[in-house]
């Protein structure tokens, strides 16, 4: 099997360890704060997340991760936090819908069933309901669950899109409900960094100075070649130091790019030469880049 992994998230093992970075989520998230992660595409944001999210469940938080390419209009948002929520909580389902329905206005939650069985949460509206009321009693339920002893933690990814949702009104309805949250924090994340260091940078915007702002880099090379040598080394192949680095600095340290190139690689030479040269990197890269093309 491929010891490299691309176009996903990656977590456990496949994992670029940015031990600073995580450091530096940890400690502003364990403390309560809210933190804004930017940087381009490809640069690992939402795998880093996922591994800081691993540490702080083990710690006993309680983490939620919402993605908002995904999310089209209010109501997407209340259907896809509240399930998100529901599926964090440790107790039944069932006793869990009871308490939605008691803190939330405007639906009838309920439990369905899945093909195999699976319990999983659904509710339908009531007709004529005020659904400012429920999207705002949706924001307020990670407060509602968490408690000093379980504080949880909110991911929301591409948070810039939340534009889509009306305009500036959906986010000062967020900034205005979350600024009271004592035992939820949140972590924001895009990839279009202007306008997500926009929200919280210009003074006329809700999320003004409610977040440290933390910029992500390129991989560390040093860490890179270790990590590549050591993910060869699975499968017996051997990758000099020079060769890894070359690879490396093709790809401008992109942490999706070295995963992808190296994935490339090993498909090259895995039963054949056992060991790594320039010139596969090379035809590595010439591979991917007419698969683009062609894609294109």
């Amino acid at each position: 099997m491929n010891p490299f992994m691309y176009g996903k998230i990656v977590t456990g093992k496949h994992f670029f360890d940015r031990v600073d970075e995580l450091k530096r989520i940890l400690d502003t998230l364990e403390g309560g704060n809210n933190l804004v992660l930017y940087a381009p595409r490809r640069y690992g944001k939402s795998s880093l997340v996922k591994r800081a999210f691993e540490e702080l469940e083990k710690k006993g938080f309680t983490t939620v991760y919402i993605d908002f390419m995904s999310i089209y209009s209010r109501e997407v948002f209340i259907k896809n936090f509240s399930n998100a929520i529901v599926e964090k909580k440790s107790s039944s389902i069932e006793k869990t819908v009871k308490k939605v329905a008691k803190l939330i206005r405007g639906i009838v939650p309920s439990v369905l069933f899945d093909n195999v069985g699976n319990p999983q949460f659904s509710f339908s509206w009531i007709e004529g309901n005020d659904k400012e009321a429920t999207l705002e009693d949706i924001i307020n339920l990670p407060e509602k669950f968490a408690t000093s002893n379980n504080k949880w933690i909110i991911a929301f990814d591409e948070f810039q899109e939340i534009t889509k949702l009306n305009g500036e009104s959906f986010e000062k309805l967020l900034r205005s409900l979350i600024q009271h949250h004592k035992n939820v924090s949140y972590i924001f994340l895009g990839s279009r960094t202007h306008l997500l260091k926009d929200m919280f940078s210009n003074k006329n915007r809700a999320f003004y100075n409610s977040a440290l702002l933390m910029n992500i880099g390129a991989i560390n090379i040093s860490d890179s070649t270790e990590y590549l040598i050591k993910r060869f080394a699975l499968d017996k192949i051997e990758i000099s130091n020079e060769v890894a680095e070359y690879l490396i600095k093709r790809v401008d340290s992109i942490p999706y790019y070295i995963q992808f190139i190296a994935a490339e690689v090993w498909q090259q030479v895995i039963n054949y030469d056992m060991h790594v040269k320039k010139i596969n990197v090379d035809e590595a890269i010439k591979s991917v880049v007419e698969l683009k093309a062609d894609y294109y």
